[in-house]
């Protein structure tokens, strides 16, 4: 049963003003919310999604002058994107002239307790989605890939500062659960009346993190994990002037007394048994998602066919045989197949150590290499290969224009520290 605080006093016309942009702006941004959260109620948020695509895509380009695109259906209101950039630029326009005409409406009102505690349990449950499909991803660990081959094989200074960021937290499958059952924890505080404060304040902790992450790394969710955080604060402040009084005034607080936000018999089960549904929806959805991911681009995931890197012997081309020159841009150097989690690529490093990344399976019936480039889809070979003793790879047939012939052996990737390396309670 959701409750507000008894206080009626007189909100002052900057505070009414100030809830009337937030309302409307944290709605807007939420919204569809939780109809977006599932794949049976989609097609019910997708005419909204349709809509925000030609308004987005029209007024972008001719307001603001900013190309937009759609890449990630639903999502892309949120990343950093052009299109996340005008549909916020949107919202703060259209909430501050909703905001204005509301005022001259309705200026008379002497406060909007109860649409405020309403706004609150709609944030309180949109936040807490947030959390669990941050959180869950973590407690399974999939959102943060394992250190494979092809990390391994890539060079610190060729790396771009979110793969780092990547890196790091993949490493430690400990560090990402804990991580994940703070977000977790976070999220299941959010949904009860008497523990969204210290729900919040965790939030907040919590997404802190998180956004320092987003922009000293590069990660492009800076806008999505900054309105989390703001949410997070704005849940927060409903208990400053206690939280003050405690935690720095020395001074003794009362408790709020509640008052019942739906009075009637039936409305009130029906609002139990409406949050009881979204709560298990939202739980089921996150976790059995989380738990398939794991399995399939996570640090579950079997390694693939051939899985390792290879390191060139010989290497014939056109019945000659190549030397290792640092200036021929076709003599393969080192061959990586990895398309383990999250889809890694293959990667082929050529003499002068350029790298092209691939995507690489093997058939192992036909015993056929399979490599597809990633960035054009008529670029496709398929070479015969032979394992010799475990750790040699023979490979025949043609690629790009020549034919071709290699010998490769099998590098130890215990070799890498990063590989080896595991955690002791004793360092030597």
């Amino acid at each position: 049963m959701e409750s507000l605080s008894a206080t009626r006093d007189l909100w002052s016309p900057v505070k009414k003003f100030l809830f009337r942009f937030f309302f409307v702006y944290f709605f807007v941004y939420s919204f569809p919310f939780p109809f977006d959260s599932f794949d049976f109620t989609k097609p019910i948020a997708q005419p909204l999604y349709n809509f925000w695509d030609w308004l987005v895509l029209h007024v972008g380009e001719k307001w603001y002058h900013i190309r937009t695109s759609t890449a990630f259906p639903m999502f892309d209101k949120m990343d950093d994107s052009g299109y996340g950039l005008v549909f916020t630029f949107l919202n703060l326009q259209f909430s501050a002239v909703t905001a204005t005409c509301w005022t001259l409406a309705d200026h008379r009102r002497k406060n909007y307790e109860k649409l405020y505690q309403w706004l609150r349990l709609y944030l309180r449950y949109y936040l807490a989605a947030s959390l669990f499909g941050y959180g869950f991803l973590k407690v399974f660990p999939s959102q943060f890939e394992p250190i494979t081959a092809a990390n391994l094989a890539m060079p610190v200074g060729d790396q771009s500062a979110m793969m780092l960021a990547w890196n790091f937290m993949g490493y430690s499958t400990v560090m990402m659960r804990f991580t994940g059952i703070a977000e977790v924890g976070a999220g299941i505080l959010l949904l009860f009346r008497r523990t969204t404060t210290f729900g919040a304040i965790l939030s907040s902790c919590v997404f802190s993190y998180v956004v320092l992450m987003d922009f000293c790394f590069n990660v492009p969710v800076r806008l999505f994990a900054s309105h989390l955080l703001v949410i997070s604060i704005f849940l927060v402040l409903e208990d400053r002037h206690r939280l003050l009084h405690i935690f720095f005034l020395n001074k003794p607080t009362e408790a709020v007394e509640p008052v019942t936000l739906v009075t009637h018999p039936a409305a009130r089960k029906a609002l139990i048994v409406a949050q009881a549904v979204v709560v298990l929806s939202l739980l089921y959805a996150n976790v059995t998602k989380s738990i398939d991911e794991e399995k399939t681009i996570g640090h579950k995931t079997p390694p693939v066919p051939l899985y390792g890197i290879y390191n060139t012997i010989y290497f014939i081309r056109n019945r000659d045989t190549i030397p290792p020159l640092e200036t021929d841009s076709l003599r393969w150097k080192q061959l990586v197949v990895d398309g383990g989690s999250w889809k890694q690529p293959g990667i082929i490093q050529f003499s002068t150590d350029k790298r092209n990344f691939y995507t690489i399976l093997a058939d192992t019936a036909k015993s056929i290499l399979k490599i597809q480039s990633f960035t054009d889809s008529s670029e496709k070979y398929f070479l015969h290969y032979i394992v010799q003793d475990g750790d040699h790879l023979l490979l025949k047939g043609r690629f790009k224009q020549d034919s071709i012939e290699t010998l490769m052996r099998k590098y130890d990737l215990n070799n890498y520290l990063l590989h080896k390396e595991k955690f002791t309670w004793i360092t030597n």
